[in-house]
């Protein structure tokens, strides 16, 4: 390690001793045969948007349902740093997705070697990741940190964020370090405590085995297994329709994808145990949805006239013109809208309920979602993956009328490949829907292949493979039976 860099680091170790009491040492290790007669689960999942938490939810569902006296702990990624700085980085995240999508997708193009160089060398970061963090910090990002300021974390994650950002704003210099080892000490510094502190987590809770939907703090969990020498089976939940490259971890004894065509998908160098196409976990009432007839009635729609089904995600984005657009197919067509937790469009949509009686609904968010997909024709909504596996589960099609690009660019690509849905620009959704919903015997046919694609059992199946490894003395041999 070069001079400068150690310097920093030494620096930033000084802080941290300060603030941030190391979790006491040892090792989390499997008791052989001893085995708890109910296992402990522990959930890592992230809430930056609503899809990684609700495969998390209904993997902990099916969990207790296979083994009810079982402990189940879900932790979210962001609860391993401060609350204001967490909130930072989301709205950070969120800003470089919808205004800058395409730097996005170039940043999540980047493989898996290229962040371990970025966490272990003092080579310059790749121009993409470069360009969106100074974007960032150009815009004012990290200058103004949200309250709340307290907690365990808040003094050392304070001072990292804006020495982070400093090191993005400064033209030349940072106290005598170059930016570039500057920039990459802090990266590494940074991925180091979070580490530790899923370390603490994992020694206070004790699981018997690990389940991460989300490739982030997968990757945090195979850095501590790593590191520390954890004999602990963890298993990686894909929640999109294509593998990142990042998922592949050597720590990750087993991953869990969404369909058959991306089992192959894995890194020919071995570092990836298993793929299990079990499909994307979802809650209990996708295993056996309501047929189309009741779900209408339940929602008190005309049983006989066309529905579409209009979604934003969990932040109800764009909802209220994409209603619009719908709205201008001729006819009888009803369009049902969930908002999500999207206030402000819920109320630009409601002059239009008045003008539109009998044909546009508004909910907030909802539980039962499997109702809504199954009294609807079709679905247009943002491609994530959730909503697509839901789709897909009812045997709905999906136009999305945008992408985020980056992992909903596999979800797009998978329905376009299997000709059960499309990316659609909004002023042309109009008239496709008008054509869809025009050849009913065709819609019957897409809708057929929708259900035919669809996996209602993906919950079971990853916490049927979760209670084995949990439950096995030796979780090498639960792997090979599989």
């Amino acid at each position: 390690m070069n001079t400068g860099r150690l310097a920093l680091k030494t620096a930033l170790s000084g802080i941290a001793r300060r603030w941030l009491p190391a979790p006491a040492l040892g090792r989390l290790v499997r008791d052989g045969g001893a085995r708890r007669p109910a296992p402990r689960l522990m959930l890592l999942t992230s809430t930056l948007g609503s899809g990684h938490l609700r495969a998390a939810q209904a993997v902990e569902a099916a969990f207790l349902e296979l083994s009810p006296g079982s402990e189940v702990l879900t932790l979210d990624f962001w609860s391993l740093m401060d609350e204001g700085v967490a909130q930072a980085v989301r709205q950070a995240y969120l800003r470089l997705v919808h205004e800058r999508p395409e730097l996005y997708d170039r940043i999540f193009q980047l493989e898996e070697r290229t962040w371990r160089r970025i966490l272990e060398s003092d080579e310059s970061l790749p121009p993409s990741l470069a360009e969106g963090i100074e974007f960032l910090t150009a815009a004012g990002i990290g200058k103004t940190l949200p309250s709340p300021d307290g907690g365990r974390y808040a003094p050392v994650d304070r001072i990292l964020f804006r020495l982070f950002c400093a090191a993005f704003r400064e033209p030349a210099r940072m106290g005598g370090v170059s930016r570039v080892r500057a920039r990459n000490a802090l990266i590494a510094w940074g991925w180091t405590h979070l580490a530790w502190r899923l370390y603490a987590r994992l020694l206070a809770f004790r699981p018997d085995v690990v389940v991460a939907t989300q490739m982030i703090p997968a990757a945090l969990l195979s850095f501590v297994k790593i590191r520390r020498g954890l004999a602990l089976p963890a298993v990686g939940v894909l929640t999109d329709f294509g593998m990142h490259d990042f998922w592949l971890q050597p720590g990750i004894d087993c991953h869990c994808v969404a369909h058959e065509s991306i089992a192959g998908a894995g890194n020919a160098s071995g570092e990836v145990a298993r793929v299990s196409a079990t499909g994307i976990p979802l809650m209990p009432g996708f295993r056996n949805p309501p047929d189309v007839r009741e779900a209408r009635s339940r929602l008190r729609l005309d049983p006989d006239a066309p529905v579409a089904l209009v979604l934003g995600g969990g932040l109800g984005l764009g909802v209220d013109a994409i209603a619009e657009r719908v709205l201008a197919c001729p006819g009888r067509l009803q369009v049902l809208v969930l908002a999500g937790h999207n206030v402000a469009a819920r109320n630009m949509l409601a002059p239009l309920i008045g003008r539109c009686p009998g044909r546009l609904y508004v909910w907030d968010w909802t539980e039962q979602m499997e109702v809504f997909f199954r009294a609807a024709d079709v679905v247009v909504g943002k491609p994530g993956g959730l909503t697509v596996a839901e789709a897909l589960a009812c045997g709905r099609p999906l136009l999305a009328t945008r992408s985020l690009r980056g992992q909903e660019g596999f979800n797009v690509r998978f329905l376009e490949r299997h000709g059960v849905g499309a990316l659609v620009p909004e002023e042309a959704l109009a008239q496709r829907l008008r054509a869809l919903l025009a050849n009913r015997a065709e819609l019957a046919r897409i809708q057929q292949r929708a259900w035919a694609l669809g996996k209602r059992d993906g919950a079971a199946r990853v916490a049927e493979l979760a209670l084995e490894l949990a439950r096995s003395p030796s979780y090498d041999q639960a792997m090979q039976r599989r």
